[in-house]
């Protein structure tokens, strides 16, 4: 199964989605050609969703018996992918932490061990998600650059491969 994320400003949505759906398309296919199977499972668009997102902020992911796993302990921007990574990241160490004290510590040590992996990609988020979404033609050349020079020192590579894997436990 797959999933197509096209970032748009909320706004535009009834404005794109007056438009035929082939014009759409073609923009798409313009920047991905390898999408044209994809879209062509796409008839209607009652067959695309509009998701709205907010980012979540917390600083310990638990209470009295309570706890926060996945987007409603830290939902943020998609554009890093990592949301269903770092639910099942979340369930992983909750049943680790169950399994090793009882309920009333449990909690904070889950709230604790999962804190510096999610202020991680809480703060990457919120740093990249302007670079990804902004509506500035100066942005994308940057970004672009910034990218592929990244890409070429090793320190910066194993953190994005890190990052995109998952794995980032903190700065």
């Amino acid at each position: 199964m797959v999933s197509l994320f096209w970032s748009i400003e909320v706004e535009r949505d009834t404005e794109i989605r007056q438009q035929p759906l082939q014009v759409w398309n073609e923009q798409i296919l313009e920047l991905c050609p390898m999408a044209e199977n994809l879209l062509g499972q796409i008839h209607g668009w009652d067959q695309v969703l509009t998701a709205r997102y907010g980012d979540v902020r917390m600083r310990k992911w638990h209470g009295d018996r309570l706890v926060f796993l996945g987007d409603a302990g830290h939902a943020m921007s998609p554009q890093l992918g990592q949301g269903v990574n770092l639910a099942l990241a979340d369930a992983s160490c909750l049943a680790a932490c169950l399994r090793e004290f009882p309920l009333e510590k449990a909690l904070p040590e889950y709230s604790r061990r999962r804190g510096p992996s999610l202020r991680y990609y809480q703060l990457a988020t919120r740093a990249l998600t302007p670079v990804f979404q902004s509506s500035y033609e100066l942005i994308s050349p940057l970004r672009y650059a910034g990218f592929r020079i990244s890409q070429r020192i090793p320190f910066f590579r194993k953190m994005m491969t890190k990052s995109m894997a998952g794995l980032m436990r903190g700065i």
